[in-house]
């Protein structure tokens, strides 16, 4: 089987058309949806520099629909997503925390839900949550303890840790 071949290629919509342009072989086809787009550039180019369908492989460098780049867009809109996931993560963990906290300090539950924006019931079902997860830390942290009770930890002039693992010395008679 031979090597893939890259082809570049440009879209623009045109109508109710997406037009894709293939440069190297001074060409144009065309897709009805957006979904369709890669499959009909791999088709073309096959066909029109007579390689296996299987050898085709088409790089787009831009899709350009009403002056928007949407190669672009799209990988702004999941950089977005991957953010707002983040923060979702962080509030979800603060509000935990804090919830966790003032409760602890005898804060009243409805003055926490105050706080949070959020019903009393779910100031009780965080505080929940942030002692299974503090069990669960707890835990995870016996764990590490015992298994590297025994490693040295060496602190660098930069500020960085090196650990040094146990060494233990084989028993005699044993290979």
């Amino acid at each position: 089987m031979g090597s893939q071949r890259v082809f570049d290629a440009t879209v623009s919509r045109e109508g109710r058309w997406w037009m894709v342009e293939v440069p190297e072989l001074d060409g144009i086809t065309q897709a009805r949806r957006l979904d369709e787009i890669e499959q009909v550039a791999r088709e073309y180019v096959a066909l029109t520099a007579d390689l296996p369908l299987s050898q085709v492989q088409v790089r787009f460098s831009a899709i350009d629909a009403a002056g928007h780049d949407l190669l672009d867009a799209k990988a702004l809109v999941e950089d977005l997503r991957a953010q707002a996931k983040k923060l979702e993560s962080l509030v979800a963990d603060f509000s935990r925390e804090l919830a966790s906290a003032l409760t602890s300090a005898d804060v009243p539950v409805r003055d926490v839900s105050n706080v949070l924006g959020v019903s009393h019931q779910r100031v009780s079902q965080l505080v929940q949550e942030a002692e299974e997860v503090s069990s669960q830390l707890a835990d995870v942290v016996r764990e590490v303890i015992a298994d590297y009770r025994h490693d040295l930890l060496i602190r660098g002039k930069d500020g960085r840790l090196h650990r040094i693992v146990e060494v233990v010395p084989s028993e005699q008679g044993k290979t």
